[in-house]
């Protein structure tokens, strides 16, 4: 069994038929413990709201215990860089132990937003996101919008992980159909798991 923690993107209101929320049942079936908030106002989304929310949410995972399996975060999109902003601004309570980034925006198209601040390959950044991501898994796409550079020019290389590519799956959304995925479901039991599974 496992803690999950899911943290979704910009504009997402968890479609029902989303890998996200079906990543949530599925697990949740298994006898996981998951939790997936919904983030305050994602049209026009409050960073520091964002942080609370996950702080909230992350203290009751940890309250269950670690008899309860591993801690595990999974953000989609805006929500792997808030968990980065999260580690950067040292609000964490605890670390994860495995930390599951797909589709991360490239901070750079979000210049409005504090997260538009990061600077990814920045000494700090790289010590408290690897701090508090514990084992640290990247997916993205070969094309995405939210990643003009790539995954893993953007993440991956600064990041010091390397990045698994899906082709076609755009950013992940249900607008690109991305609705059933075996993968991070099979991860979340395995993290040798084939994530490219659909």
């Amino acid at each position: 069994m496992a803690r999950v923690l899911l943290n979704h993107g910009l504009r997402n209101r968890r479609p029902a038929t989303q890998w996200l929320y079906r990543t949530a049942v599925a697990l949740r079936r298994l006898g996981h413990q998951v939790s997936y908030p919904q983030f305050p106002n994602p049209d026009e989304p409050s960073i520091a709201q964002w942080q609370e929310l996950l702080v909230a949410e992350l203290e009751l995972l940890e309250a269950i215990g670690s008899q309860a399996g591993e801690l595990i975060f999974i953000g989609h999109s805006l929500g792997g860089l808030n968990f980065i902003q999260a580690a950067v601004d040292g609000v964490l309570p605890v670390a994860f132990d495995r930390t599951l980034l797909v589709a991360p925006a490239d901070p750079d198209l979000l210049p409005d937003l504090p997260v538009g601040a990061l600077k990814l390959d920045s000494p700090e950044v790289i010590a408290a996101t690897n701090s508090y991501a514990g084992r640290l898994t990247l997916v993205g796409s070969d094309l995405d919008a939210w990643q003009p550079r790539g995954v893993q020019a953007t993440f991956g290389d600064p990041l010091g992980v390397t990045a698994t590519v899906i082709q076609g799956a755009k950013h992940f959304s249900d607008a690109d159909g991305w609705g059933p995925w075996q993968g991070v479901i099979d991860w979340v039991l395995d993290p040798a798991a084939d994530l490219t599974k659909r």
